[in-house]
């Protein structure tokens, strides 16, 4: 039976498993993974840098990676990061009914976040040129884009691996693995 957001066990069982894939993970992580998730949270909230870029920001961001089925994303993921005046309470990922409540959402599709991950696209001038969609306001998108690049650029210095470049029994493992997670924790 799946956990149901927004409880207590919710939290403990995402907690616990992210807590044991760090443990037996390392360094590429597998992009899009828990354990990736949980230090990109990490580096967010111990990076100086960012609260001072971030100071005057309020409110949710979501980060929607689109349905790919070819590329093994059977349904949108959401990615909700708790951002508040230079603060990273939490990155998770979470149930679509709770990402599409987000203050901000930035969706697309998986070849467009890689692209600015390694800094081949920048995520502000992808949205205004309709590369992603936005839903939100735009302006306050702009008006804190050096917190918006801070993120990117935190995000982009952990060391990954994407699944697609992944031999072929081990992007079947994760796939595997990222199918029940999603089944388990109603996401």
């Amino acid at each position: 039976m799946p956990y149901q957001y927004g409880t207590l066990e919710w939290d403990d069982a995402y907690r616990d498993l992210v807590e044991k894939r760090l443990e037996a993970a390392s360094e590429p992580y597998i992009n899009g993974s828990p354990e990736w998730v949980a230090v990109f949270e990490k580096l967010v909230q111990e990076d100086a840098q960012y609260k001072e870029d971030a100071k005057d920001w309020e409110g949710s961001v979501v980060l929607v990676t689109l349905a790919d089925p070819e590329a093994g994303i059977e349904e949108d993921v959401y990615l909700f990061l708790d951002l508040w005046h230079g603060e990273c309470r939490s990155i998770r990922f979470v149930p679509k009914e709770i990402g599409e409540k987000g203050d901000f959402i930035i969706s697309a599709d998986q070849f467009r976040w890689r692209q600015v991950r390694e800094g081949q696209l920048d995520s502000t001038k992808a949205v205004m040129q309709g590369k992603m969609k936005l839903r939100g306001d735009l302006s306050k998108i702009v008006r804190s884009a050096r917190a918006a690049t801070r993120l990117t650029e935190l995000s982009s210095s952990i060391d990954v691996i994407y699944p697609e470049d992944m031999d072929e029994a081990a992007a079947e493992e994760f796939d595997a693995f990222f199918k029940q997670f999603r089944a388990d924790f109603s996401i």
